[in-house]
Order: structure tokens, then C-alpha cells, then sequence
């Protein structure tokens, strides 16, 4: 029974498809992202609105690169002066300074699965108000 082309093209067809549609799916699953607010939930309602006091230093970081959340995040046992076109150490912090958080936010991925982080605001030395982001693990005190 000799194949014919008819067969041929429609296995190509098929194959084609389903190569077409695997690629899709590992495309969405890398840029699949999902943010939620968990401010209500524990552990991380205990560390919003409530003053935390540093043991030690710390900066505020701007990045040319958006993070989760901000452009800007804190960044601990660090007083940098970094000047750069892409990081630059907007405010540094001296021990026994304190943070307030305002929320909570978890950010889900497919290649980095979640993650937790504290969302604070500060007004810098040139008078803008900006909110920065603290990554939190999960079942570890923050400070």
C-alpha cells in the first residue's frame, strides 16, 4: 500500500498545527503574570500601617527597569551611592529610621512562581513622594 500525497500533506498539516499551538502555549506560559493584593491576609497584614524600625541600613534604589511593582525598592544592610543611567541609591536609611508599609502584593509567574512583596511610600529629598517595593519570604520576619 504505497502512501499517498494527499496523506502526506494532511500529516504535514496536522504536525504543523500542533507544533504551532505548542510553541503558543510556551509562549503564554512565559509571559503568563498574575498580581494580587494580599494586604488582608496573614502574615503580611501585620507589617501594613504598623512603623518598623531598621537594625540596620538601608537604600531606596530606583531602576531604569521596572520591577514588580515600582521602579524603586528597598534594599537592606546596603548604603550604596550608586549613580548610574540604570540603578541609582535615591535614599539611604540609618539605623533605627523607620518604614511604614501600606500594602501587600504577591506576583505570580509561570518561570518564577510567587513571590511576596511589602509596598512602602517616602518622600525623597527632591520632594517626590514615591511608593518602592521590599521582596518578602514567605515565614520570615521581615525585619
Amino acid at each position: 500500500m504505497a502512501i499517498k500525497p494527499k496523506t502526506v500533506r494532511q500529516f504535514l498539516r496536522v504536525a504543523l498545527a500542533a507544533f504551532i499551538l505548542l510553541c503558543a502555549a510556551v509562549f503564554i506560559s512565559f509571559i503568563y503574570e498574575y498580581k494580587e493584593d494580599i494586604s488582608n491576609k496573614e502574615p503580611y497584614s501585620k507589617c501594613i500601617n504598623t512603623p518598623i524600625t531598621l537594625k540596620d541600613v538601608a537604600t531606596i534604589r530606583w531602576s531604569d527597569t521596572n520591577l514588580r511593582f515600582s521602579h524603586y525598592s528597598l534594599v537592606l544592610n546596603e548604603a550604596s551611592d550608586y549613580d548610574t543611567d540604570e540603578v541609582k541609591s535615591v535614599k539611604v536609611y540609618q539605623p533605627d529610621e523607620t518604614i511604614t508599609f501600606f500594602a501587600a502584593k504577591s506576583y505570580t509567574s509561570m518561570h518564577v512562581g510567587t513571590t511576596y512583596y511589602l509596598i512602602g511610600r517616602d518622600t525623597l529629598d527632591t520632594g517626590e513622594i514615591i511608593d518602592f517595593e521590599y521582596y518578602y519570604s514567605e515565614g520570615v520576619p521581615p525585619f
